[in-house]
């Protein structure tokens, strides 16, 4: 399954990029200061999501490492608590498939994940999720 979506250690180029963030949209230079405004509880509708996605997709965890996917039994092996999170080096950050979608969610920087899709209704099928958890969603 790896080597569907990822090509070396990074998604493929053919994929196109959904953000889901805290914010509707880039800060900019601006309002960088709003990064450090975020709390545990903002922060937390992350793990939110990803719990939510658990209860209704078979959810597959990317290990770089060994150029592998496992399938995740138990959500919260995947997920870091807070204070991990603020520690966490960007080769530790948190790949996973949803087979049944076709698509990558990818934890990155500055309180952003990106889903990685082809167009398929794979955004579609994560807004309700996304809007559930009290995040939002964008692309460029």
């Amino acid at each position: 399954m790896f080597s569907e979506y990822f090509e070396d250690w990074e998604v493929k180029p053919e994929f196109e990029k959904e953000f889901v963030s805290l914010w509707s949209g880039w800060l900019g230079s601006e309002n960088y200061h709003k990064l450090d405004l975020v709390t545990e509880r903002d922060w937390s509708r992350f793990n939110a999501f990803i719990k939510n996605l658990a209860v209704n997709f078979k959810i597959e965890h990317v290990s770089l490492d060994t150029k592998s996917t496992i399938e995740v039994k138990y959500i919260e092996s995947c997920l870091s608590t807070y204070k991990e999170s603020m520690d966490k080096d960007e080769s530790l950050f948190t790949k996973l498939i949803l087979p049944e979608l076709g698509c990558v969610i990818s934890e990155e920087w500055d309180y952003t994940y990106i889903i990685w899709h082809k167009n398929n209704g794979a955004v579609e099928a994560l807004s309700p999720y996304i809007n559930q958890s009290g995040l939002k969603h964008f692309h460029d």
